[in-house]
This record gives C-alpha cells, sequence and structure tokens, in this order.
C-alpha cells in the first residue's frame, strides 16, 4: 500500500507541468481507493474465522514449552495470516514471528515457543489475527476469543537422579524392621463376606447394599511410614539462592520426597503456611501420591508476613492420627528469632519424629572462608562469620531439644533431604 502511494508520487509534478495535470494524481489515488474498498468488502470476516490453542498437558516453571495455534479458515479464499496471541506476563514468548498461509476451507497449525518464570494458574486472552488475502493491498486486524487456562508447576529437576534411583533400588533398605503387633492393623486390604458375631464397625455398608448380603472390610497391619511436609511461605523464604528463591528449592525438595514415598508405599501430608494455612493435602499413599502433591503447591507463593508456627503445628498435631516423621523446610536466623519455632517444634517431638531442614547459602559460606585484602571484605567476612554462628547456635538448641537438623545448600538439598529420609526409614527410628 506505502509502496504503491510514492510510486504514484511523481503523477503530482505533473500539476506544475501541465494544465489539469492534478487530475492524474487524483485519478490514481481514486484507483487506490477503490481496490482497497474492495479489499475490505472482500476480506474475511471474524465470523469465517476460528481459533484455539493446544496446549502442552503440563507447564513447568523455566522450562521451554511449544504452544499451537489452530486457526480455522471458513471462507472460500487462501489467506496469509500473522497471529500475536495474548499471553499471561508469567509467559515469556521466545518466538518473535507466528505467521502462515491457510487454504480455502482449512486450518494452519502455527508453533511458538514460551518459558514460565513463575509459578501460579493464569489466564490466556484473544487470539489477534492480521489477515491478507493473495494480492491484496490492506490487512484487517482481527480478535478471536479464545478462553484458556494455564498452570504452571514447580520445574522437577530431578538433582542427583541417578545417586537417588539406586538408592531406591537397593535391596537392604527395601528390608524394614519388623514392628511388635500391638493392636489390629487399620489399612484396608479386601472386602470379605461378614462373619457372624465379629465387630459390626467393620461392615462396609455401601457394598452391603450392593450385594445384598452382610460384606465386611478386612484390615491389615500398616506397612508403611507415615510423613508430613510442612512449608514455610513466610517472609524468610523469599530470600533467592542462586536462581530461585528459597520456597522454589523448598517445592522441588518436596517434590522429590513425595516420589520416593511414593516408591517406598508410603503415606504422605503436605501443609503449606504463612501466618495462615495456605494449603493443606491429606494423608495420600498410592500411584497418584506425586500428581496430588503438584496440584497442591503449585500455585502457592512467599506471603510478607511472619510465620505462625504455633497455629499451624498445632493444626497438624490435630490431623495426623499416627506417629509421623514431621519434615519442616523452613528458614533459621538465630536462636532469639527462631524460639517460637523452637519451642513448637519441641511440643511436636512428643508424639513425632521432627526433622527441620535449614537451606544455607553458599554465598555466604564463600564470604566467610575468604581471606580478606580490603576493609570492605573485611566487614563482609565479619558479618558472614557471625550470621553462621548465630545460626549454628540455634541448629545446636534444635538438636539439644531432640529435633533432627539437616542444614545444606540448595544444590544437594534433594539427594540429602531423601537420603535422611532413608536413613531414618531403615533405622525405624519412627
Amino acid at each position: 500500500m506505502i509502496r504503491l502511494l510514492i510510486a504514484g508520487a511523481f503523477l503530482w509534478l505533473l500539476a506544475a507541468l501541465v494544465p489539469l495535470g492534478w487530475l492524474a494524481g487524483a485519478f490514481y489515488l481514486s484507483l487506490v481507493a477503490a481496490l482497497c474498498w474492495r479489499d475490505v468488502q472482500t476480506a474475511p470476516r471474524p465470523s469465517q474465522l476460528t481459533a484455539r490453542r493446544e496446549l502442552p498437558p503440563r507447564f513447568s516453571l523455566d522450562a521451554e514449552h511449544s504452544i499451537t495455534l489452530v486457526i480455522a479458515n471458513h471462507s472460500p479464499h487462501l489467506i496469509e495470516v500473522r497471529a500475536r496471541d495474548e499471553l499471561p506476563d508469567v509467559l515469556q514468548p521466545l518466538t518473535e514471528n507466528i505467521a502462515g498461509d491457510i487454504p480455502p476451507n482449512g486450518e494452519a497449525h502455527l508453533v511458538y515457543s514460551v518459558r514460565p518464570v513463575k509459578r501460579g494458574a493464569y489466564s490466556f486472552g484473544d487470539v489477534v489475527l492480521r489477515v491478507r488475502q493473495g494480492w491484496s493491498l490492506i490487512e484487517k486486524q482481527i480478535s478471536l476469543a479464545a478462553p484458556d487456562t494455564v498452570k504452571i508447576y514447580p520445574n522437577f529437576h530431578g538433582l542427583g537422579e541417578y545417586q537417588l534411583l539406586a538408592k531406591i533400588d537397593r535391596r537392604d533398605e527395601v528390608v524394614r524392621k519388623p514392628r511388635p503387633m500391638k493392636a489390629p492393623g487399620t489399612d484396608f486390604e479386601n472386602l470379605r463376606p461378614y462373619i457372624p458375631g465379629e465387630d459390626l464397625r467393620n461392615v462396609d455398608w455401601k457394598a452391603t447394599a450392593r450385594r445384598g448380603a452382610l460384606i465386611s472390610r478386612n484390615k491389615q497391619v500398616e506397612k508403611g511410614q507415615q510423613l508430613a511436609v510442612l512449608l514455610d511461605t513466610g517472609r524468610l523464604m523469599a530470600g533467592s539462592v542462586g536462581n530461585y528463591s528459597k520456597l522454589e528449592h523448598a517445592l522441588n525438595a518436596t517434590i522429590m520426597l513425595s516420589f520416593v514415598a511414593q516408591k517406598r508405599g508410603d503415606a504422605l501430608a503436605v501443609a503449606c503456611f504463612s501466618n495462615r494455612m495456605e494449603s493443606f493435602l491429606p494423608t495420600v499413599r498410592g500411584p497418584s501420591l506425586v500428581s496430588r502433591v503438584l496440584e497442591s503447591v503449585y500455585a502457592v507463593q512467599v506471603r510478607p508476613v511472619e510465620s505462625d508456627y504455633w497455629q499451624v503445628i498445632a493444626e497438624m498435631m490435630s490431623m495426623l492420627r499416627r506417629r509421623s516423621l514431621v519434615v519442616l523446610l523452613t528458614d533459621v536466623l538465630d536462636a532469639a528469632a527462631s524460639a517460637g519455632l523452637i519451642n513448637n517444634l519441641t511440643r511436636a517431638t512428643a508424639r513425632h519424629l521432627v526433622l527441620c531442614v535449614v537451606l544455607s547459602e553458599p554465598r555466604i559460606r564463600e564470604i566467610a572462608e575468604l581471606i580478606p585484602t580490603t576493609v570492605e571484605q573485611t566487614y563482609q567476612k565479619a558479618a558472614a562469620c557471625d550470621l553462621r554462628r548465630r545460626r549454628r547456635l540455634a541448629l545446636e538448641h534444635m538438636r539439644s531439644r531432640g529435633i533432627l537438623v539437616l542444614e545444606t545448600d540448595p544444590e544437594h538439598l534433594n539427594v540429602q533431604l531423601v537420603q535422611r529420609y532413608l536413613e531414618i526409614r531403615q533405622a525405624d527410628l519412627q
């Protein structure tokens, strides 16, 4: 269009050289306007185009994913299309041009790539198209509604995957020490006919109604352990270690732990909290464990508030019927700031085995071990050493109260947490 206008500009020079020369320029402009009007009238209408997205089954944080736009053309003409998808702010586009041709009464699949930069649930907007037909002089912009929602899950990197899988396959860890029989089991095993004289509380009334005869539930002694993961989402978990926040590292470790617990046949409950309970997954066992953990934690974000350990730990203690391994992923500054945490974990040790997992920052360790050459480095080293000293005292205080402690850096968090869990399981400390 612009090229045609530039090409016809010289015609206006005739107005200065020839009487009525301006008529040539006016005629040319009229011709271009008529062609544009024809293109506007014959351009596809919004009702002749539809758009939908083909999304991956699951989006992972900071991983590249492909999205396919399926544009259907219900008009009798071949059209050229350029597309722009209205993405959520958390999806970073990696493809600049999304374009293609759509045959008459056909459809085109336009593929582009994105990278999620934040977890949670988010909505797409419209698909905006610029369409033109063949040698058409104009492009028509059309917005097509295509509502979709995307869930972005933690990126399960699987650090140390091979070491963990080797650990799982070791035969000496599969065998557990036998427990003395103290009471009848509570785990469901199967259904069987009712035996006259047995406790009516064992009767499965739904199965009885279906079969028309009394049916009882057969129970077995619990075979696996029970774990409860408490994930702190308060302000202390907002600090970044490496490329991710402490909360992201803790989420990855929780997913890895749930994967191993599922392989071991253990039951797992997960609670995310700040000054309130953000999410809670009741005790789950079986092949759906990991997927249910992902659904429970994918939308959890750090909140800039102080965590209420008293309320959350009290709620969890009331929900856990059996003695459990309670794993708390949090941050510890010093003994004074963590007094509430230590006191409430001490209460929990009366009924459960408690493991407190704390992330250390490699940068602080590097500064503390650095030989300073300037005054500024000297002050930094002194601050880093004091911070490590106060944290070490707080962790020693926990150990003296009977609380197990694991302090590790993000790179080794997954492996060391699973290793500690397997050691506890093998030693039958729970």
